[in-house]
């Protein structure tokens, strides 16, 4: 099970998923999500062999203190997850209901400043505090006829693709938001989709609509900078256990 693109990186033009932005459903409380998204952490890690190292328990609390400064900043009061993936080929990061986060060695290896990791988990944070993967939660729930009661039965791969062009946007405008109140640099955003538009350049396969897309995501952020007047703040090294 991986996710072949990450959502904050590449994601294309898509159209926007079917709630609006920010909507969420009254019938399925707060408690409840965090419990549907714990199991959905337990089978993701399960599905992916993941098992716990002191190295990667020591990654996973850094992951944790990073978003724990995040989270102090965020619009809904649940408590949210950090797990690293030691898969070096998961270059990406992902949310699913309920404040679990997973973020993949991959991915860490681009990065140089822990503002890039607060940037990458604002995001994913955002697609939670949004109500963007309650959403997604309740209208599986409906589709496939599933109650708290059966909620067992879900299953992770519906909550693995992006939200599509607004609701990614949206993301990234408050993800943005975020990190810049916990203090990190919003400019640590734009070099990182920099990296990405390059990396991109580099491919035979990268598609005209993803790099203009990307572009797109960094005129935004750039955009917020100026209008929110966010201070950028020298950048702080990522300090990854063992790195």
């Amino acid at each position: 099970m991986r996710i072949p693109v990450i959502a904050f990186l590449l994601c294309l033009a898509l159209p926007a998923h079917a709630s609006p932005v920010g909507s969420a459903d009254a019938s399925l409380s707060d408690a409840d999500e965090v419990h549907i998204g714990g199991l959905l952490a337990v089978q993701f890690a399960q599905s992916e062999g993941m098992q716990p190292t002191p190295q990667t328990t020591k990654i996973d609390a850094y992951l944790q203190k990073v978003g724990d400064r995040l989270s102090a900043h965020a619009q809904r009061k649940i408590p949210y997850h950090f797990h690293y993936d030691p898969d070096p080929g998961f270059k990406s990061a992902f949310a699913l209901p309920g404040g679990e986060i997973f973020v993949g060695a991959g991915i860490l290896a681009m990065m140089d400043t822990e503002d890039q990791l607060a940037i990458v988990l604002g995001h994913e944070m955002e697609h939670i505090d949004l109500n963007q993967c309650r959403d997604r939660l309740v209208e599986e729930m409906a589709k496939q006829h599933i109650t708290m009661e059966t909620a067992n039965q879900l299953k992770v791969d519906p909550f693995l693709p992006g939200y599509g062009h607004d609701r990614e946007f949206a993301a990234d405008w408050s993800g943005v938001k975020l990190a810049a109140d916990a203090g990190y640099s919003p400019q640590a955003a734009v070099r990182l989709l920099n990296m990405f538009v390059l990396m991109g350049q580099l491919m035979t396969h990268t598609s005209s609509e993803a790099d203009a897309n990307l572009k797109a995501r960094i005129a935004q952020i750039q955009r917020l900078m100026s209008e929110e007047k966010l201070a950028t703040p020298e950048e702080k090294a990522l300090a990854l256990p063992g790195s």
